[in-house]
């Protein structure tokens, strides 16, 4: 032991300084390191909550921009409803389909305002709520708030959904009613196909969607 002393006391300074500060080096280089890991987990989980939180704003800006083609179409849609002629004939069952497809038109638009109204309400407040959250730095919380808010996120899903095929048939309606003869069951009927083909899409991306991303 003393030997081991006098070794270290006979060594020349400049060597026991370059040890220490070999060590001090490494051990600062390890903090900066950990707290560069730390900054990085910490943006990269800020910026997929960025991310999300602008998919949630989409819907309400989606279903802004449908609910104002709504209302133009709405507004440029003759409504009236006929009184039926009393004699059985052409005549008569053409007014009939035509008050038909003026209710239809009147349900499926008022549908597709009212459901589009209560995602662009429901995905806004959730966005704005989220983001006042991350600002003010309390992440706990602003999971909690998503956790607890799933079934509504879920009911505007469905709502937007409900309001794009809502406005797929009554922009059919629309065509019925605005056009007379062959023209009108060419066009009706062709948009009736698309608003057939868009349902099967997209209960294909949603069956996708909910085992490929939220069962994962």
């Amino acid at each position: 032991m003393i030997a081991r002393l006098a070794a270290l006391s006979l060594s020349p300074p400049a060597t026991i300084g370059a040890g220490a500060a070999a060590s001090v080096a490494f051990a600062v280089s390890n903090v900066r390191g950990g707290a560069a890991a730390a900054a990085a987990d910490a943006a990269f989980d800020l910026t997929r909550a960025r991310i999300r939180l602008e998919g949630l704003s989409a819907y309400g800006v989606t279903c802004a921009l449908l609910m104002n083609a709504a209302l133009r179409v709405f507004g440029s849609t003759p409504k009236t409803i006929q009184e039926l002629p009393e004699k059985e004939g052409p005549e008569r069952r053409r007014v009939r389909a035509e008050n038909i497809a003026t209710v239809v038109f009147s349900a499926s638009t008022c549908l597709s305002i009212l459901c589009g109204l209560y995602t662009t309400i429901v995905f806004s407040m959730l966005a704005l709520y989220s983001k006042t959250a991350l600002g003010m730095g309390i992440d706990a919380n602003y999971l909690k708030f998503f956790e607890m808010t799933a079934s509504i996120r879920k009911s505007g899903f469905d709502m937007y959904v409900l309001s794009l095929l809502s406005f797929n048939g009554s922009f059919a309606m629309s065509l019925f009613l605005h056009y007379k003869g062959p023209m009108r069951m060419g066009l009706s009927g062709l948009a009736f196909v698309f608003t057939l083909f868009s349902w099967v899409n997209i209960s294909r991306i949603m069956g996708l969607a909910s085992v490929l991303l939220f069962q994962s």
